[in-house]
């Protein structure tokens, strides 16, 4: 996935797909959610596999750390808000997992709605 500033590093695809794989399994991974999943990995060029997110475990402070540039914050919570999407709902365990990252990433609540809503436009979502 590239973006205007660049091609992610590897411990960004790391974190990213990690989170993803989190976010899809707080109310059981849908096939959706995990074709969306394997796009991502195929277009970072990952060297992990959807097997090998079974095992790992995502944390978001860790995400803050490693997502340092508001650019890379706003880029997986999109990712995100299209993934909790997928499967035609979005159940209230992963809306408070959104929310809880949107906060950690320092988003106001009027900032994480129109982000959802410029996921929604583009059709993410």
């Amino acid at each position: 996935m590239e973006s205007q500033q660049g091609s992610m590093t590897p411990e960004e695809i790391d974190v990213f797909a990690r989170g993803l794989h989190h976010l899809a399994s707080v109310d059981g991974i849908d096939p959706r959610e995990a074709a969306l999943i394997a796009e991502f990995l195929r277009e970072a060029g990952a060297t992990i596999t959807m097997d090998d997110l079974k095992g790992t475990s995502f944390s978001k402070f860790e995400a803050v750390q490693v997502f340092d540039k508001t650019y890379l914050r706003r880029i997986f919570l999109k990712t995100a808000i299209a993934l909790v999407h997928q499967d035609g709902r979005t159940s209230l365990p992963e809306r408070l997992a959104l929310a809880e990252l949107a906060d950690v990433f320092g988003l106001s609540n009027v900032e994480f709605v129109e982000l959802e809503q410029e996921a929604l436009a583009a059709g993410l979502a």
